[in-house]
């Protein structure tokens, strides 16, 4: 039987969701509409999104073995860590589809 309450099912999905939901808000701050083809500063959001993949490295490193038992970083924040990224990169994925296609009306 399935435990579906368990952590290594649930924190998998917490970590991808927090990556996701890091891109919509470094997207939903930056100036300008998500779509326009000319926005200000259009870096800010990959600038935000490599803070973010910065601090949660650090956390990882630094933080994780200190404060969680059994939790080294080679494995456990590794995963950590590819969990945040599966989030990121599929929201980024979603939003190109969205708006980073180009659509011919022929």
């Amino acid at each position: 039987m399935v435990d579906w309450l368990s952590s290594a099912i649930i924190f998998p999905e917490l970590h991808g969701v927090i990556g996701a939901l890091t891109v919509i808000v470094a997207y939903a701050f930056a100036p300008g509409r998500l779509g326009d083809q000319v926005r200000p500063h259009p870096r800010v959001p990959a600038v935000v999104i490599g803070c973010f993949v910065a601090v949660v490295t650090l956390k990882e490193v630094f933080w994780d073995p200190a404060n969680e038992v059994g939790q080294p970083f080679l494995w456990a924040g590794a995963t950590d860590l590819f969990w945040y990224l599966v989030g990121i990169l599929a929201m980024l994925t979603a939003l190109w589809a969205r708006f980073g296609v180009r659509r011919r009306t022929a």
